[in-house]
């Protein structure tokens, strides 16, 4: 069945990551942890220590933001300091209602307890120029449930992180990466200006006219400074294992909605 979607969403966006380019990071620990999403303290330094060595251009197109994913407490703990050392800002995408809470929205396996980001610790790094955006109000994929549930989602995070900060948000992250073209047009009618989503490997991603798709790189525990460095100059067998990894979160998905 051919979907014919308005006039106002037929403009697509190209295989592009962003200018300037986003790494996206979640967990920045030592310890151990199922899975890949958490990084070694000492390993996220080599990676600022090269992030850091790339933004020294003049053009600013070529650098390379950093954002992290769920808004967990390790980014205010180990990675805050380490971007402080390098005098870089990050972007951070807390989930409204678990701000000060263990990470019980996701799969655990019983050892993967994590403290995410308090009012605090998120009102000290706006204040030290980091952005926040939003990664949802229960981090819940927008591909499984209703609109007015998805419309709660977007507008209630906005407004809790909103009123803890006291600036106005205007990124956001989408749980899972997951969307629907009535999300995007939520989102967009809930103010926001940036949508964050993990670079498509082949769809291409219809847009709305003000919202800005803001692609990322995921930057996981098996990359080295090699693998940024090929991510940067855009190897496609970086984006294949990235592509690859990333679609494990559907099975985390319908894993999470059967329990």
């Amino acid at each position: 069945m051919r979907l014919i979607f308005p006039l106002h969403l037929r403009r697509m966006c190209s295989h592009k990551h962003s200018h300037p380019l986003t790494f996206t990071y979640h967990n920045i620990e030592s310890g151990f942890h199922v899975g890949l999403n958490t990084i070694h303290p000492a390993k996220f330094r080599k990676h600022v220590q090269y992030i850091a060595k790339i933004n020294q251009s003049q053009d600013r197109r070529k650098h390379i933001s950093i954002a992290f994913d769920d808004g967990y407490e390790s980014v205010y703990t180990n990675a805050f300091p380490i971007m402080e050392e390098y005098n870089l800002k990050g972007i951070v995408f807390p989930i409204s209602g678990y701000i000060g809470k263990t990470n019980d929205w996701d799969i655990t396996f019983g050892v993967n307890r994590t403290m995410h980001l308090t009012e605090s610790q998120l009102k000290t790094l706006s204040k030290h120029g980091w952005e926040i955006g939003s990664h949802s109000h229960l981090h819940r994929s927008f591909r499984w449930i209703k609109s007015e549930e998805i419309k709660d989602e977007v507008v209630t995070s906005k407004r809790i992180i909103e009123s803890i900060i006291g600036k106005k948000i205007t990124s956001f992250c989408l749980p899972f990466g997951d969307y629907t073209i009535k999300a995007v047009e939520i989102i967009e009618n809930a103010k926001y200006i940036n949508l964050f989503m993990q670079l498509p490997l082949l769809k291409r991603v219809p847009t709305i006219s003000n919202i800005q798709f803001q692609y990322y790189r995921s930057i996981y525990s098996t990359d080295s400074v090699k693998s940024l460095e090929n991510k940067y100059q855009k190897i496609n067998r970086e984006h294949l294992k990235e592509s690859f990894i990333h679609s494990f979160s559907t099975a985390t998905v319908l894993v999470k909605e059967m329990l």
